[in-house]
């Protein structure tokens, strides 16, 4: 049963912490310094379990004050202990401060008071992630992929951590799935350039990255990659 809930969902969108040299071009699998989150995000659906959050809190999390942010959930679930969005929202915040130890339980402990999407199964498959707990990660975004087939983050996850395992065909699907649900996202289809480097697939490289100066035209990444590519 999917449970829907008032206030704002917190949807982490950052990547695991891996470098891939390409020549003397290297790209960072991430996307910012500590991940990059969207916010808000909400489901559409009539709540059957509904939890409100404390709005200072809250906003603490938008303005990145997460110290603030942190401190004020802690004490609001002090207050009130089956709140599993107060639980959401904490494990965001240790998220965003890189403290995955404690991001991890606040959002196993909302998940088991009720909150269930595919945006929390997104973000516990990447704080999984972070501290190497592979199967975990999967079986996070499989989940969240049972929820919503959908779901671009889930598969680009589930691609990224299967590319971290040496799982090179396993990954390569997720990533064509993930492309297939939004064509002109850049950071997929980079992602996929360098899991074909690393298969040692240049001409499939080479397709991708010709696909992405298509979408953006002035992409000097691409266009570097692609000197560095027919160079060899």
């Amino acid at each position: 049963m999917i449970l829907n809930f008032k206030g704002t969902n917190l949807k982490r969108t950052g990547t695991f912490h891996l470098i891939y040299p390409i020549g003397l071009i290297c790209l960072a699998f991430v996307c910012g310094a500590t991940g990059c989150y969207k916010y808000p995000i909400k489901d559409g659906t009539a709540p059957l379990t509904s939890w409100t959050c404390n709005e200072e809190a809250d906003q603490a999390l938008k303005i990145l004050d997460y110290d603030t942010g942190i401190r004020l959930h802690e004490q609001l679930i002090e207050q009130e202990p089956s709140n599993g969005l107060a639980f959401y929202h904490l494990g965001y915040a240790y998220g965003q401060i890189n403290d995955h130890e404690k991001e991890i339980p606040c959002y196993e402990k909302a998940i088991t008071l009720g909150v269930n999407g595919s945006n929390i199964l997104f973000n516990l498959g990447m704080a999984y992630g972070e501290v190497n707990r592979i199967e975990d990660s999967i079986n996070a975004f499989k989940k969240g992929l049972d929820i919503d087939r959908e779901s671009f983050d889930n598969h680009l996850g589930l691609a990224m951590v299967y590319h971290s395992r040496s799982s090179y065909m396993l990954a390569e699907e997720e990533f064509l799935k993930a492309i297939e649900i939004d064509p002109e996202n850049l950071e997929a289809r980079f992602y996929l350039v360098m899991l074909y480097a690393d298969m040692g697939e240049s001409g499939k490289a080479d397709m991708q990255l010709r696909e992405i100066r298509e979408i953006d035209p002035d992409n000097e990444m691409a266009l570097e990659l692609l000197k560095d590519i027919e160079g060899r």
